[in-house]
């Protein structure tokens, strides 16, 4: 996997993208600042899917180990009928519409669901509502959960089965997501004192969506994760380079698959592209 060592920097003391059982991930907050703990980590980023609730959690036990907590969240927007993660750093629900708007996509969220179980079962798969909403007790669900079930239900053996069978985007069950204008969502990031950046940019994210983010007011790109070459890390960072914008990046550690525990503590950044993102904030 790409590591910013093999570019010939310190090891990453710094991941700015992860996910608890407040959406998508395995750990709770706790857990998660424990193992950020134990892999030696300075700060880290909890970015859930359309929630925030995490951080606070997550707060007294980041304060006890020592470690600096940036309040983080993983939105979506549409480009051309495709979805687009955004994370955005630094943000306060309690100061904008930022938080009434999580709530309501993460509404949104549950709507999908309902919709992806139905195609299932129409297809006579075995799967239900109840099952898929136990998995994500803390609002905000995702096909994640709905491929937990499949897995528990023996309907597939992993993940990346159920994603390619039944819920990807080329199956008959999938379903969009709600489709949000990019320049809203970054203009509710800007609003609450936050930083937009771009996540893994090289899943499939074309130049024209990247292009068109920027010229909405995007703060800076993901470039260090788990999918990108590094390659792909070299052509973001020239990047962000003509367009004065900031750079990031984290493991996006979810626990779902082997491969999340060896990139933990090891995909990431180091502190001091931290102090720009904070400088950037004065």
């Amino acid at each position: 996997m790409p590591k910013e060592k093999e570019f010939g920097r310190e090891k990453p003391d710094v991941d700015l993208h992860m996910h608890t059982t407040f959406s998508d991930g395995v750990l709770s907050p706790k857990q998660l600042i424990e193992k950020a703990k134990q892999a030696g980590l300075k700060a880290v980023s909890i970015t859930d899917h359309d929630n925030l609730d995490a951080v606070s959690e997550a707060r007294p036990y980041a304060d006890a180990a020592g470690i600096e907590l940036v309040p983080g969240v993983e939105m979506s927007v549409s480009y051309e009928g495709k979805d687009i993660h955004v994370l955005a750093y630094y943000v306060d629900d309690e100061r904008s519409a930022l938080g009434e708007y999580l709530r309501f996509f993460r509404t949104k969220r549950l709507s999908r669901a309902e919709r992806i179980v139905e195609n299932l079962q129409k297809q006579g798969v075995r799967i239900s509502l109840e099952q898929v909403l136990a998995k994500a007790p803390n609002g905000s669900v995702g096909r994640p959960h709905i491929a937990s079930v499949l897995m528990e239900n023996r309907v597939v053996k992993t993940y990346d089965e159920a994603f390619h069978k039944y819920i990807g985007a080329s199956n008959k069950a999938y379903e969009k997501n709600f489709e949000t204008e990019p320049k809203d969502v970054l203009r509710l990031i800007s609003e609450s004192g936050g930083l937009s950046f771009i996540a893994h940019p090289g899943r499939s994210i074309s130049d024209d969506a990247l292009n068109h983010l920027i010229e909405c007011g995007l703060d800076g790109v993901e470039i260090i994760h788990p999918s990108h070459s590094p390659e792909r890390q070299e052509y973001y960072r020239e990047i962000t380079n003509e367009y004065f914008l900031l750079q990031s990046g984290g493991s996006d550690y979810h626990g779902l698959k082997p491969q999340d525990e060896d990139n933990f503590g090891h995909i990431g950044i180091s502190s001091k592209w931290l102090e720009r993102m904070k400088d950037r904030l004065c």
